[in-house]
């Protein structure tokens, strides 16, 4: 409990030294070596997210909102030395740290995140391949809705091999792809002039809609491309593909408000303890949103403010015990300062 009110501090520094009434050491002995069960933690997790989604559609038995996968790989950087963590420790598209594959599960306001695989490295299972692995974590029943599920991913994904496994299971896939990908016409996509157009690339035995967006975050405008198994105009297809950005937003929240990437615990057990438990904070504050009325459209949920309702209403003893501590503190001081004036 004490490490979960430094996660919902909000501020995304959720160290062990900055804890009030247990030592940084404690701390490390709840992650590091503790005897509790981190897998049941998980599928706990997991089986409340499944709960929430089947009940979702329990109140939305006529409109039920589809049923979105997004997968994408997050790097969380380190500087350092990590001995325990050698083989978790690669350098990818420049960043050296770990990098998770992650599956984050969206329908309608609901935005769960769902499993996470570790790339090790070259030679290994690509990022693609464990996306593969991750959806069969995905239970059946939540893939035979009426609407068939949508998965998104980027150009990292774009692989012949993780599409056909992706339509193989029944799912309607949104992906991006890169510029310079052939087709068996023999052109590359940039060279594609009709945004709709239905193609096929190298490797596929399946037509793909092909569409882009233009991306004006620097100077240069950037664009960006977008198939499909289905058959979607061009404009619609392009405003579909940026669902995908979903899962970025979820990262630079849970990295940058609980403290996905500060970790620097000298064991695996330890950072798989710290990343599921700051899923769990993220989650509690999403759950607290959703209980909240409903904000007016193009305004964004405080993470800050929900981190604070829900530290102050799930662990209102650790806050109070913290207090207690704070006051016994300046009291302290006041006594020592007042008996040097006299």
């Amino acid at each position: 409990m004490v490490f979960l009110d430094l996660l919902l501090d909000g501020s995304g520094r959720a160290l062990p030294e900055r804890a009030t009434f247990k030592s940084p050491a404690a701390i490390s002995r709840f992650l590091n070596h503790a005897s509790w069960d981190t897998r049941k933690l998980c599928r706990m997790l997991r089986e409340h997210a499944l709960h929430t989604v089947q009940s979702w559609y329990g109140q939305h038995p006529q409109h039920r909102p589809r049923l979105e996968l997004l997968v994408d790989l997050t790097s969380l950087e380190k500087t350092g030395k990590f001995i325990a963590l050698t083989d978790w420790m690669h350098t990818y598209n420049g960043a050296h740290g770990v990098h998770l594959v992650v599956l984050y599960l969206c329908c309608g306001p609901l935005r769960l995140p769902w499993a996470f695989q570790i790339w090790r490295g070259k030679g290994t299972p690509t990022a693609a391949q464990l996306a593969l692995k991750l959806l069969r974590t995905v239970p059946a029943a939540l893939l035979k809705a009426k609407r068939t599920p949508r998965l998104h991913a980027d150009g990292g994904f774009e692989s012949a091999e993780f599409i056909r496994g992706v339509l193989a299971k029944g799912l309607d896939i949104v992906i991006g792809v890169r510029c310079s990908r052939k087709l068996e016409d023999g052109r590359s996509v940039r060279e594609v002039l009709v945004r709709g157009e239905v193609v096929k690339p190298r490797g596929l035995h399946e037509p793909m809609c092909l569409s882009w967006v233009w991306l004006y975050r620097n100077d240069e405008p950037e664009q960006r491309f977008v198939m499909s198994n289905l058959d979607l105009s061009g404009k619609y297809l392009a405003r579909v593909g940026k669902r995908r950005w979903r899962i970025e937003a979820f990262f630079k929240t849970i990295k940058g408000r609980f403290g996905l990437e500060r970790f620097a615990q000298h064991s695996k057990q330890g950072v798989l303890r710290w990343w599921c438990l700051s899923e769990l904070a993220f989650l509690l504050c999403h759950l607290q949103d959703l209980a909240l009325p409903v904000r007016p459209p193009g305004t964004w949920a405080d993470w800050g403010d929900l981190a604070r309702s829900v530290r102050f209403s799930f662990i209102p003893e650790i806050r109070r015990q913290a207090l207690e501590l704070e006051l016994q503190a300046l009291d302290a001081f006041q006594h020592v300062l007042l008996s040097l004036k006299t």
